[in-house]
């Protein structure tokens, strides 16, 4: 891990001004009006502890994908679940796509894991070879994978080549996908020792500030990971702003149909711009490869001071110094992303 830079989008923190942030994939929709009201209004259970078992929370989840609340361990966002993942269990070996989300590396080398990484090749599409995955005790299967997009297991059958090796899918993308229930793990996961499902509340339902995530696994996992895991690990807002959103059922529909327009509409026309090649993708981000003598550092400063801020993929694992992710936006905040690029480009 020597040298590698973790850092990550989202760091609005370091502009003095604003900026229209599309280095953080948050649902461009942002939070519904009755979440924001009912966070408003549970201001007073702040001074109490919070549920160190997030009750309600878990039981929201429960019913949300009719599983039974002993699979269901809720976290402080995913992040803290891929930490306590690797605390727990301790496995001497990890195999990590590259490029992915830089966390898996960072948590397995803490956990002194020997870790392989396995190249997504681009000219292949950043598809996962199943065929090259060796002896690993865990294996880490981001899908739909960041920063590439795209998904790594097409179907929950795929998952079946992964016996004898613990797999953690990370399904933080997931709920964009208008047809999620045909991809998702979660019911396979209920069932099998040898698979963890992620999910968080970071993305499609815009609490990144809150913090608040869970995992679905086998309840002999779950009882593991709870033997490690720090108490009141969910605050009291996070859990019941976590607990609400997911009955806006129209706000989830709504969503997927709007981030599925905008994203057709921003591909197509990056596309259009001399220098930029956009990779396909299923999340609510793309992936651009730089094609001309312009780095993706250089880019990122030259659209900073137009008040836009990309990710700079430089860092990712995998990935060279071409690259760049924008989140989908609005139809307003994307053209002027559009609108600066071609400036900048």
């Amino acid at each position: 891990m020597a040298g590698l830079n973790f850092s990550h989008g989202g760091n609005i923190y370091n502009f003095k001004k604003e900026v229209i942030d599309f280095s953080a994939n948050i649902n461009p929709l942002g939070l519904p009006l009755g979440i924001k009201g009912s966070i408003c209004k549970d201001l007073e259970s702040i001074l109490h502890y919070p549920d160190p078992q997030a009750r309600g929370l878990t039981a929201g989840i429960s019913r949300y994908w009719g599983i039974g609340r002993e699979n269901i361990l809720a976290g402080n966002g995913s992040i803290e679940l891929i930490y306590l993942i690797l605390h727990a269990l301790r496995p001497k070996t990890a195999v990590i796509p590259v490029p992915s989300f830089s966390e898996y590396e960072r948590a397995a080398g803490i956990a002194n894991c020997k870790i392989r990484f396995l190249k997504l090749k681009e000219k292949e599409g950043f598809k996962l070879n199943l065929a090259s995955l060796g002896n690993a005790d865990i294996l880490f299967v981001p899908n739909p994978n960041n920063p590439t997009g795209n998904l790594l297991l097409q179907e929950p059958a795929d998952s079946k080549k992964f016996s004898g090796r613990l797999l953690i899918a990370d399904e933080a993308f997931m709920d964009f996908l208008p047809d999620e229930k045909k991809h998702t793990l979660i019911w396979r996961a209920v069932k099998h020792k040898n698979l963890i499902v992620l999910r968080t509340f970071t993305k499609f339902f815009a609490l990144p500030g809150l913090r608040a995530g869970y995992l679905v696994a086998h309840q002999d996992i779950i009882r593991r990971l709870k033997q490690c895991q720090p108490p009141w690990s969910v605050n009291t807002l996070a859990q019941d702003a976590a607990e609400m959103i997911l009955h806006e059922k129209g706000y989830i529909k709504k969503t997927r149909i709007f981030v599925e327009k905008q994203r057709g509409h921003l591909f197509r026309e990056i596309s259009a711009i001399r220098g930029l090649r956009p990779y396909p993708s299923e999340a609510n981000f793309i992936l651009i490869r730089i094609e001309n003598e312009t780095s993706a550092s250089l880019l990122a400063k030259r659209l900073i001071q137009k008040g836009i801020l990309i990710r700079d993929c430089s860092n990712f694992r995998g990935l060279g110094n071409k690259f760049i992710r924008v989140a989908v936006r609005s139809r307003a905040e994307n053209s002027k992303l559009i609108r600066a690029m071609k400036e900048c480009i």
